[in-house]
């Protein structure tokens, strides 16, 4: 009877440790059946590298199951080490492909871009709202090319009964300064434009309310395959911090021609100063940096004028967004020809900041990396320069960010790629090509171009005054045309 119990009792043992080690392979085959349609919805691996991957993951699971289920506890313990090891491993790929769908899903759109209008009177004046203005006129801009001025003169129809008198901005400016008006209405990047030219301007004038309105942005996307089509990107860096949907000038203009063939880019710098007819505007002559203030559709009509070309995608981002790219990425290195410092406005803690920057490599963070790209001051080349540093640190950051030491900073880069960008690059589009990229492993070879132009000052359009531009070098035009025409050809 002794016997018999110890006998029950070694065998009751045996079985609950051989339920555990089964268990360790359970534990393992459910999670390869969960990361293998993580894998699948995330949709980045071709089809030959996700059917290696489901083989490799199966022989794992038959080996692991035949040495926990073996008579030898040596073999059971090894299997049961191997069932958790590659579990907690398969448990870190089902969170970064999670984080990464669910990044995917959300970040790539094109978002509307929201204009706010400041309804505007002098500090002088005793008007705390606009339901106090009784009778007589509001100046607001025209709205005969601007979708957004139109939806707002809708809505100001709706908050008074003043009479709407349409103007230029700078007239609107002189008009309430010269209180030839009571009030007038002004994009607020517009506005902006004039407290550059005249510092008193802000200090003399008070915000009523402000009217924002959404509009959609129309660039065209074309029926582009990015692994098999030379296509263009037009890259929008804007002046301002914030939300990446807000209205404002572009201080960065890019066009990046990528060949799939033949493994080339080229990156076409255009500098923010360069004196264009807007598209759509009449012949209106202006910055480049201006056409932004109009909507990404002017700047990439305007830019596809210049070059004789036709943009297929589009991504803008921000001071923001490049802030917390690059610190995301734990900082970039860029090499510069020469040392030297800038200064410069750093609006979210309100004051005047300096970077210093060595001859060769500097190590930067993100604000550094944000006043190596800004400061053209102090180049004798001004916005070429400017131009060239930008691509620098453009070329930094994807340097940074395909390397494989990214994954320590993984889900970090995500969350600061989240909402800090606008593309009109869809899901499907990021992923054929990251697919193309697995597969085929191409080296990519990167050159670089910057427009040239000569100083002048001439009359532009959205500052209705005459100020420093850039003239177009004709000849430097056409040799910008011709290399991103060789880039197109699929020739080596």
């Amino acid at each position: 009877m002794i016997i018999g119990d110890f006998v029950a009792k070694k065998t009751k043992k045996k079985i609950k440790k051989s339920v555990i080690f089964r268990g360790f392979s359970l534990l393992f085959f459910l999670i390869s059946v969960i990361i293998v349609f993580h894998v699948y919805r995330l949709g980045v691996l071709p089809i030959n590298y996700f059917l290696i991957f489901i083989g490799i993951l199966l022989a794992l699971n038959f080996l692991i199951y035949q040495m926990v289920g073996s008579t030898h506890w040596k073999k059971r313990m090894i299997g049961s080490f191997l069932a958790l090891f590659f579990s907690i491993i398969l448990g870190a790929g089902i969170f970064y492909s999670s984080t990464t769908l669910q990044f995917l899903e959300s970040a790539f759109q094109s978002r509307e871009r929201i204009e706010n209008y400041q309804v505007l009177v002098l500090n002088s004046s005793n008007y705390g709202s606009l339901k106090e203005l009784k009778g007589g006129k509001i100046g607001v801009p025209f709205a005969n090319f601007s979708e957004g001025a139109r939806k707002m003169q809708e809505e100001l129809r709706k908050k008074t009964t003043l009479t709407l008198q349409e103007s230029e901005n700078s007239n609107l400016v002189e008009s309430l300064l010269h209180k030839n008006l009571r009030v007038i209405v002004m994009e607020e990047a517009q506005k902006n434009l004039f407290v550059e030219m005249n510092e008193e301007f802000k200090n003399e004038v008070k915000v009523l309310e402000t009217i924002s309105v959404s509009v959609p942005n129309k660039v065209k996307k074309r029926d582009t395959k990015l692994t098999k089509d030379s296509f263009h990107i037009y890259v929008s860096g804007n002046d301002e911090y914030g939300t990446i949907n807000q209205v404002s000038r572009s201080d960065v203009n890019m066009i990046l021609t990528v060949n799939p063939i033949t493994h080339k880019v080229l990156l076409t710098s255009i500098p923010r100063d360069y004196y264009v007819t807007l598209a759509g505007m009449n012949d209106a002559k202006d910055k480049l940096t201006h056409a932004s203030l109009y909507g990404i559709d002017t700047s990439v009509k305007t830019l596809e004028n210049l070059l004789d070309i036709s943009i297929d995608y589009y991504v803008k981002i921000n001071f923001s967004s490049l802030v917390s790219l690059v610190d995301a990425v734990d900082g970039v290195e860029v090499e510069s020809d020469e040392a030297f410092t800038a200064h410069y406005y750093d609006e979210p803690v309100d004051e005047w900041v300096t970077y210093t920057f060595n001859e060769g490599i500097n190590q930067l963070n993100g604000k550094q990396a944000l006043a190596f790209s800004r400061e053209r001051k102090s180049f004798t080349l001004g916005d070429r320069a400017r131009a060239k540093h930008q691509q620098m640190v453009l070329s930094a950051l994807i340097h940074k960010v395909s390397s494989p030491s990214i994954l320590k900073n993984y889900t970090k880069l995500l969350n600061a790629l989240n909402g800090s960008f606008d593309t009109n690059l869809s899901y499907e589009d990021i992923l054929s090509f990251l697919q193309y990229q697995i597969d085929k492993n191409p080296s990519w070879t990167i050159e670089s171009n910057v427009l040239e132009g000569t100083d002048g000052n001439e009359h532009v359009y959205s500052m209705s005054s005459t100020t420093y531009v850039m003239k177009p070098s004709l000849e430097s035009i056409e040799e910008a045309k011709k290399s991103i025409q060789i880039i197109l050809k699929n020739e080596s």
